[in-house]
């Protein structure tokens, strides 16, 4: 592997060590019982080997309200609306899509770069989602995953689908945020979307 690829993807793996450092650090209050009235309890995600679909589109663009003192912040918690709620639970189910996607390679192709690096950077995403979910009383979606893994013809085929996947999973957050008021929940967002962006994507398009 050339030395643009093992750049990158050392960028991508210290990249997705801060995220999840940041996202562990957010606080999490107490949550009140209105909270978790009629949400349900967090339900153990699926196997990291197994494999799960993709879903959805989105990017970014509410980052004004990060860090301004709104609903999310402290140790009273303001109940997330419904669309908050629905909204967290496809960006669980969107990141254990690319998850197990990304699993499927590994288990055709061996644990090879970037996808090992990429996979367990996403199980960071997902934690990162499940803890809010876990804050608010969100019941946690299972992980389904996909009617069929995928095969593919070459690395550089899967590294294709790579770029669409990370693609689609920026877009997903800003189709989010609009809905999206608590700003602990909009840091979060904005995390995974650089992740996505600036990290795994780069990362694939050198692979590519």
């Amino acid at each position: 592997m050339n030395t643009k690829i093992k750049t990158v993807l050392s960028v991508t793996f210290i990249a997705s060590l801060v995220l999840a450092g940041i996202a562990a650090s957010l606080p999490t209050g107490k949550v009140s019982a209105e909270t978790l009235t009629g949400r349900g309890g967090p339900s153990t995600p699926g196997a990291p080997n197994g494999v799960g679909g993709k879903q959805g589109n989105t990017q970014n663009t509410g980052a004004g309200g990060m860090g301004t003192g709104m609903s999310g912040s402290g140790l009273t918690l303001t109940p997330l609306t419904t669309e908050e709620a629905d909204a967290l639970q496809q960006a669980i189910v969107e990141e254990y899509g690319a998850l197990n996607l990304y699993n499927a390679v590994i288990a055709q192709f061996g644990s090879i770069l970037p996808f090992n690096q990429i996979a367990r950077a996403e199980q960071m995403h997902v934690n990162a989602l499940i803890r809010q979910a876990t804050k608010y009383g969100v019941a946690v979606p299972a992980n389904s995953g996909l009617t069929t893994a995928p095969k593919f013809a070459t690395l550089a085929d899967a590294c294709e689908v790579g770029v669409a996947t990370e693609t689609a999973d920026a877009a997903l957050y800003d189709q989010l945020t609009p809905d999206t008021t608590h700003s602990d929940l909009l840091r979060v967002y904005q995390m995974l979307k650089s992740a996505s962006l600036n990290s795994h994507l780069p990362a694939f398009e050198a692979c590519n």
